[in-house]
């Protein structure tokens, strides 16, 4: 926050917004009024809350990212035209740090959003849709059930009791017909709606990109081919983030983004190298000059998932050789 101090006094007449929320209430605190209240997180408390925020001129309302019980007030507060950024808990933590407030209330909470909303203005962005946020839970509950088949299979390689193994054999055959059950409903979502389908067919024409991959992707990043290259990489924790200082040079590590489109973009870099001419070429000359070949894999997966964020952009599936320009 260079030249500006963490400070609640802002432009006259401007509001900053801070909601806490978990379950049962919001926590909301108001600047530079320093109004704070609570009401249920509830339909009757939202429009509560809209009611006495109309008296402001609420430039930016900043909610902490808090699973499921944060979407239903931000799709309330976008439809009344406010502007809402869902700030991730940890950047929102490691801000009250900096500023020194180191207790933590829910109304504590709420004054430190406003603040981190007057100081900071984080990106407002719209809800996701209901069909996102669906799929989403979908493609979720099939990554929670493939995990725990692969602890069963763990346990099962380790496991000597005759009757420890038949238990585990018969849990191992239930959850691969969750699996498949959870794959087939997930098709099903993408296939009911148009601009998925379309935008699924673009991913799986890719290759390397299997139905899982393409599916994980269309939950995890919406924002593909709505964004630059950079920034699309950066979404998906897959861009290099430069630790120099003074003198030293410091290594580029990957960080941060998006876990489970990371996971498939690197699986997907694996099979492309082997069935991508294009890819597989570009991983050799890596290689061959010295890079490690998990690095190489890295770079591998920024180009697949900035290939894909250009045929989304341009609405057109993969093909072996560009198409002509006349």
């Amino acid at each position: 926050m260079q030249g500006k101090e963490v400070s609640e006094q802002e432009t006259e007449g401007e509001a900053y917004v801070g909601i806490d929320v978990c379950e049962s209430w919001l926590d909301v605190h108001v600047l530079p009024a320093g109004k704070a209240f609570r009401v249920a997180n509830t339909s009757q408390g939202q429009r509560q809350l809209k009611r006495r925020l109309v008296a402001d001129k609420v430039v930016l309302i900043a909610i902490e990212a808090t699973g499921k019980w944060h979407r239903q007030t931000h799709r309330s507060l976008h439809a009344s035209g406010y502007r809402v950024a869902i700030v991730n808990p940890l950047r929102a933590r490691l801000f009250a740090q900096a500023i020194g407030l180191l207790a933590k209330t829910d109304r504590l909470d709420a004054r430190m959003l406003a603040l981190f909303a007057s100081n900071l203005a984080p990106s407002a962005k719209p809800p996701l849709s209901q069909a996102i946020e669906d799929l989403k839970e979908l493609v979720q509950a099939r990554d929670s059930a493939v995990g725990e088949q692969t602890a069963l299979q763990n346990q099962l390689a380790s496991a000597a009791t005759t009757f420890l193994r038949r238990q585990l054999k018969r849990r191992l055959g239930r959850i691969a017909i969750d699996i498949a059950a959870l794959a087939r409903e997930i098709l099903l979502q993408i296939k009911a709606d148009e601009g998925f389908a379309r935008r699924y067919a673009i991913l799986v024409s890719i290759p390397g990109f299997g139905p899982i991959v393409a599916a994980t992707l269309l939950a995890q990043l919406a924002e593909l081919g709505e964004c630059s290259d950079k920034q699309i990489a950066m979404l998906a924790g897959l861009a290099p983030v430069a630790d120099d200082s003074g003198k030293r040079n410091g290594q580029r590590i990957i960080r941060s983004g998006r876990p489970a489109a990371r996971r498939v973009l690197y699986l997907s870099a694996l099979s492309a190298t082997r069935c991508h001419a294009a890819m597989k070429d570009f991983y050799q000359r890596l290689t061959a000059a010295g890079k490690p070949p998990k690095l190489a894999l890295v770079a591998v997966a920024r180009k697949l998932l900035v290939l894909a964020n250009a045929l989304l952009s341009n609405d057109r599936v993969w093909q072996p050789l560009p198409p002509n320009h006349a």
